[in-house]
């Protein structure tokens, strides 16, 4: 196709996703540089009460660092909170990969780079429910087009939660699965030192694989830029929202407040059950997706047991695990919680961070959509309650700070643009300083306009009927290729 019919399709594909998805359609018209909407991220207002809220949250991840990082973590790693908070939920807890996660932390922080001092750390609340055979993952990671496997095919099911300590054998398992040899001489060799580095790691604090994780992370994150950046770039620490969630749970279900309420009560819970169904990452119990409130050990593999609410008890959905049914009751929850029997839904989550504690949402695409639908339903069914304050506190919440799933790395590869990942990055030494620059004076609304194709791959099963779909002529490549032809 030419450019001219590019644009074209372009602009086809951003119309139908304003008429589908109008809360999304701003992001398409924000006529200001990266670098400014960065900017603009943290210049929001917190209500008082979720202010106060915000205490809890802080000393969590307190707790959850120091355990991981030792008693002075907040110097080792300058971490700073500030008054109000703001956190990454786009991130799944894997390692970095995939080039639609790894721009989230940039885009959300240019005002932390090319300083003359190291900043204060980047905290992520990520998703350790993820299975590592996952979209953004697929088992491990990419270089160069080419698929590197951390797990085997026996384990891409199994849930990160529930992982222990493992052994990350880069080159061993890229010879067992017969891929070694699809990778060239210097290829092979950037794997067998990444192999080295990552083993070189101190994992003695670890107690599981998420927690490798976070020290994997930690690591690596400044290979994705040039050396001469990394001495100042602020730490990138994740936590799971399903531990930080959990630990904040056991304090806050001892308390009377409308997320204890939401289980123990009868009537808000029914309440909640109706308004919530159909939510994305809700529950739609005659489709079986989703859970009620919380996901259930398996007790013989690491993998979780969907519940729905039945007589007062949540309930295994596969009738061979009935035993394991969940009495919904204050001790109960907060002993299965503390013996990490059970763990927070996506529901409780947001419920806990974002609409009791007020955190703002540093979002994706899907979640800056769906988080806006379970804030009417929180309204909804907090309407004519005891819990007048908590709804005028829900209004308040700022969850509009979309940086996920834009990608930023691009290279130049066979004479055309392609997307970079994060081995790409690592391999080739880290993107540059003049490269990034541009990146963050370019305007916000066409850099979302690049991901355009891939934002309508997701919009279109969720929000579009089918009649209504249009079939794409071009994807996020083509459009690169001209918005990023300059490299």
């Amino acid at each position: 196709m030419e450019k001219e019919d590019i644009l074209k399709e372009r602009d086809r594909i951003i119309r139908q996703i304003k008429e589908f998805v109008p809360l999304f359609a701003p992001f398409f018209d924000l006529d200001i540089t990266v670098a400014e909407y960065s900017h603009r991220l943290y210049q929001f207002k917190v209500h008082p009460l979720h202010l106060k809220r915000q205490t809890l949250v802080k000393n969590k991840i307190g707790s959850i660092l120091k355990k991981l990082w030792g008693e002075d973590y907040a110097n080792q790693l300058k971490v700073d909170f500030g008054d109000k908070l703001a956190f990454n939920i786009v991130d799944h807890h894997m390692v970095l990969n995939h080039t639609l996660l790894i721009g989230s932390n940039v885009i959300s922080n240019v005002d932390k780079f090319f300083k003359k001092e190291k900043q204060p750390a980047i905290i992520v609340i990520s998703s350790g429910d993820v299975p590592p055979n996952n979209y953004f993952s697929k088992s491990g990671f990419q270089l160069k087009n080419k698929q590197v496997p951390l797990f085997s095919v026996s384990e891409r099911e199994t849930s990160s939660n529930f992982l222990p300590k493992r052994e990350f054998n880069v080159v061993e398992r890229l010879k067992i699965t017969k891929r070694w040899h699809t990778f060239n001489k210097l290829e092979q060799e950037f794997l067998t030192a990444l192999d080295a580095r990552i083993n070189s790691f101190d994992f003695s604090r670890c107690q599981n694989y998420n927690d490798q994780i976070s020290v994997i992370v930690k690591q690596t994150w400044p290979w994705l830029f040039e050396n001469k950046l990394r001495s100042t770039l602020p730490e990138l620490l994740y936590i799971t929202q399903e531990e930080l969630t959990a630990e904040c749970l056991i304090d806050l279900l001892k308390e009377d407040n409308f997320l204890s309420q939401t289980l123990f009560n009868p009537e808000l819970r029914q309440k909640v059950l109706e308004n919530f169904r159909g939510i994305v990452v809700a529950w739609r119990e005659d489709q079986q997706k989703g859970t009620h409130f919380f996901w259930r050990k398996h007790p013989n593999k690491p993998t979780s047991l969907r519940m729905y609410v039945q007589d007062g008890q949540l309930v295994p959905v596969n009738p061979r695990f009935t035993c394991l049914s969940v009495a919904l009751e204050k001790n109960t929850i907060i002993d299965l919680l503390k013996g990490r029997e059970i763990y927070p839904s996506l529901f409780m989550i947001f419920g806990v961070l974002n609409f009791y504690a007020g955190v703002k949402p540093l979002t994706g695409y899907g979640s800056t959509v769906y988080l806006e639908l379970i804030r009417q339903a929180w309204l909804k069914s907090l309407k004519d309650t005891e819990f007048k304050e908590d709804s005028e506190a829900i209004k308040s919440v700022d969850a509009t700070g979309f940086i996920g799933g834009i990608p930023i790395f691009f290279g130049r590869e066979e004479d055309k643009i392609k997307t970079l990942f994060a081995a790409d990055l690592f391999y080739q030494g880290g993107a540059k300083e003049d490269y990034l620059k541009k990146i963050f004076n370019m305007k916000f609304n066409e850099l979302v306009s690049v991901a355009a194709p891939d934002l309508y791959d997701y919009f279109s099963q969720k929000y579009i009927t089918e009649e209504k779909k249009i079939k794409k002529q071009i994807n996020l490549d083509d459009l690169a290729n001209i918005t990023f032809d300059y490299l």
